[in-house]
């Protein structure tokens, strides 16, 4: 009979068999958490808001968890998601008796509102979040004690949070991107060097998410663009992160064919017993395969990549037309569009250097 840690392995995520060193990142984070969180409920009690401040405390909890250069931003959204759901329930209970009812006017309010407050076009869940907590408390000065103890969170979350070990966006940044050339290398040469074959059949799961990185990368790229408008200390990272970026978009650029690729590659291995002359002709693109993958990795490195797209130009020209397989022609396809991007990229940043 599986054990329960097997059956949630195969639910969902695979249970850690033991506990993984916390990261410095984690420990300053961490760090930063608990001492806004307890400036906050300091603050706070010696002004005389309340002596047990809870929602002031909730700002560094809920925005400090990720990027701290984040934190502003986040913490005015809270605030005005705060606001909006304190006001739907005060009108609530100026206007309406506490009931279930009532109580699902507050809710329905409360979420259509939530769509006027978006962060990165999620819809803010504090705004049901205030609406139902201080309409479940029809307590005099309860929702004027809520913003109070709010707006001290999010003063300190605002002007404390960042200044604690911030870290630099583009060398967060750029250490993923390196991250991800690096697999994406191994991945490619392990194709290169078995063009007939399907190299990831077995592995394929895993190469799954290295094609959702660039996303992320570049959706958090746009995130610490947003982040360095409020940040003093890393304002002069913009330069530095805008020559990051344009390697971000060129690995997201080259995702997806390179996505095609591989599965391809794997439906070919596959086939390769029937069809010989279709393996034959996956060889034949090896070369190929390996100038453009030598011209990407440089190009996400930051480097000229002029002198690899060139090479393997020439070995496209001296392949002549494609082959008569159908695979081969499609993997030619492939590869050339490759080429292409990193040409865009090329002209767009090399020429003339």
């Amino acid at each position: 009979m599986p054990s329960a840690v097997s059956v949630l392995g195969r639910l969902g995520r695979p249970v850690p068999g033991r506990l993984r060193p916390l990261s410095v990142q984690e420990v300053r984070g961490g760090a930063r958490m608990v001492l806004c969180a307890t400036l906050s409920w300091y603050l706070a009690v010696e002004l005389g808001i309340n002596s047990a401040p809870i929602a002031a405390v909730l700002p560094a909890v809920f925005t400090l968890s990720g990027i701290p250069l984040w934190a502003p931003r986040l913490g005015l959204y809270r605030l005005g998601s705060v606001l909006l759901g304190v006001g739907i329930a005060a009108l609530a209970l100026r206007w309406l008796p506490v009931s279930t009812l009532s109580l699902a006017v507050v809710v329905s309010a409360g979420y259509l509102a939530s769509l006027l407050v978006r962060i990165d076009g999620v819809p803010s869940q504090q705004v049901l979040v205030s609406a139902v907590l201080v309409f479940g408390v029809p307590v005099s000065g309860y929702p004027e004690q809520r913003v109070l103890e709010n707006l001290v969170g999010i003063a300190v979350v605002i002007l404390v949070g960042p200044l604690l070990w911030p870290p630099d966006p583009c060398r967060l940044l750029s250490g993923r991107l390196d991250a991800y050339r690096d697999r994406l290398d191994r991945l490619l040469v392990e194709l290169g060097r078995h063009p007939g074959r399907a190299p990831l059949g077995q592995g394929a799961g895993q190469a799954g998410g290295l094609w959702q990185q660039p996303h992320d990368l570049a959706r958090d790229l746009d995130r610490a663009r947003r982040a360095l408008r409020w940040s003093v200390t890393h304002r002069r990272s913009a330069a530095a992160l805008d020559e990051v970026g344009h390697r971000i978009r060129l690995a997201e650029r080259t995702a997806a064919p390179l996505h095609c690729l591989t599965a391809q590659l794997r439906a070919a291995g596959g086939q390769a017993a029937a069809g010989p002359g279709d393996a034959h002709a996956w060889e034949g693109a090896g070369p190929l395969l390996d100038a453009v993958r030598h011209a990407l990795i440089r190009a996400l490195a930051g480097a000229d990549p002029t002198e690899p797209i060139a090479r393997a130009r020439v070995i496209d020209e001296q392949g002549g037309p494609a082959g008569s397989g159908r695979h081969d022609s499609l993997l030619r396809g492939i590869l050339l569009l490759v080429l292409d991007r990193l040409d865009d990229y090329r002209e767009a940043h090399f020429t003339g250097r």
